[in-house]
């Protein structure tokens, strides 16, 4: 398998942060100062965005969750902190489910455990390019998928996150009964206004994980500004985390 791109920096146990779909791993910057204090922090591209090749001719979850575990046995990391967001957190909680001996601590930011026809909605709405004209991230998403095929790639790169999630196809597609027999400690992580993640789902993947936690950002959607004014605090917050006893 092609490794996929990645930058690491810290030192100490690994963590591995994993982006959302149409991201790279520039999307965990505002969090690196913090968390290198205290870890090894290890941030790939997942397959088909940034500076990794997408070698298969869709994009799958269990491919992605393939891809990070290669990195991690090229580093030689037998198991590491795993904090995925988004479509990187259905990235994570695969890896958990299928080889959980690899996880040390689990965080599962803003994604749910399977995807319905009304959240994949949603998903589908952020995967046209005018929703993110809209809010003036084009100009950022063409910069990041230059490689995956030029100015123009990343609309196919957003395109593919939607087909990544198709609740009729995907392999993010869990049930609570495979959410009772993960074993690592696990921080759930989600707005109480976010569409694509209902406070509900939320809510009983705490009551299903046997060590989990539960933190309701309030006042948030699926954009819960971890990236600006929020970014302290979430690094805070994630530290105390992977630091709990």
């Amino acid at each position: 398998m092609t490794l996929v791109h990645y930058t690491e920096t810290g030192s100490g146990e690994a963590l591995v942060l994993l982006h959302s779909g149409g991201m790279c791993g520039e999307e965990w910057k505002p969090q690196l100062p913090t968390l290198a204090k205290s870890w090894r922090v290890i941030t790939p591209d997942l397959p088909g965005h940034g500076r990794s090749p997408l070698t298969a001719e869709h994009l799958s979850i269990g491919d992605c969750g393939r891809a990070v575990l290669a990195l991690l046995d090229a580093l030689g990391i037998e198991r590491a902190h795993l904090l995925g967001s988004s479509m990187g957190g259905a990235t994570a909680l695969w890896i958990a489910v299928h080889h959980p001996e690899r996880v040390a601590r689990l965080g599962l930011y803003r994604v749910s455990y399977h995807k319905n026809e009304h959240t994949h909605a949603g998903t589908r709405d952020m995967g046209d390019p005018a929703y993110w004209k809209g809010v003036g991230l084009a100009g950022w998403l063409s910069r990041i998928h230059e490689p995956q095929g030029g100015p123009e790639a990343w609309q196919q790169v957003i395109r593919r996150v939607g087909e990544a999630l198709d609740p009729t196809t995907s392999d993010h597609n869990h049930t609570l009964d495979t959410l009772r027999t993960l074993a690592c400690p696990t921080l759930v992580i989600v707005g109480d206004r976010d569409p694509l993640v209902p406070l509900a789902d939320a809510l009983a993947m705490y009551q299903a994980i046997p060590d989990c936690g539960l933190w309701v950002m309030p006042f948030a959607s699926h954009v819960t500004a971890s990236n600006t004014w929020r970014a302290e605090a979430f690094a805070q917050e994630i530290a105390r985390f992977l630091q709990r006893r």
